[in-house]
């Protein structure tokens, strides 16, 4: 039981990074970047999603769907790095005189959605082991 709450509150809590940090504060992307404001928005759903099947994980008692879940979670981290730089990516300033994003921004969700993934992950194995002993 332990183990399953701390890992549910850390995804939850790289859920909540992953969806605040491109639409609030210092790592904030401006308005003048309608792709980066597309990154933002998408980040929030995927950092929301997380939250929500955080939330499921930590409460569910079956550990063949804790295992499901947590590889999804998995995923999801991969994909919200894979947003972040590949798939709607991120440009470095030059889309108007008035941008005003931060590189370090991608470099945030991209370490939060691997650090998502090896947290998930290391869940599903601790999982497996379990399962198959």
């Amino acid at each position: 039981m332990f183990i399953r709450m701390i890992a549910g509150i850390s995804m939850a809590v790289l859920g909540a990074l992953i969806s605040v940090i491109p639409n609030f504060g210092y790592l904030q992307v401006c308005r003048h970047c309608h792709d980066i404001e597309m990154m933002a928005k998408v980040e929030f759903g995927f950092g929301v999603l997380i939250i929500f099947l955080s939330i499921l994980l930590t409460f569910t008692e079956s550990k063949d769907t804790r295992l499901v879940m947590s590889a999804s979670l998995g995923l999801i981290g991969i994909f919200s790095a894979l947003i972040a730089k590949v798939l709607i990516g991120f440009r470095d300033g030059n889309c108007s005189p008035d941008c005003s994003c931060s590189l370090c921004t991608v470099l945030c969700l991209m370490t939060l959605g691997i650090l998502l993934f090896i947290i998930a992950f290391i869940y599903v194995f601790y999982l497996w082991r379990i399962k198959n002993t």
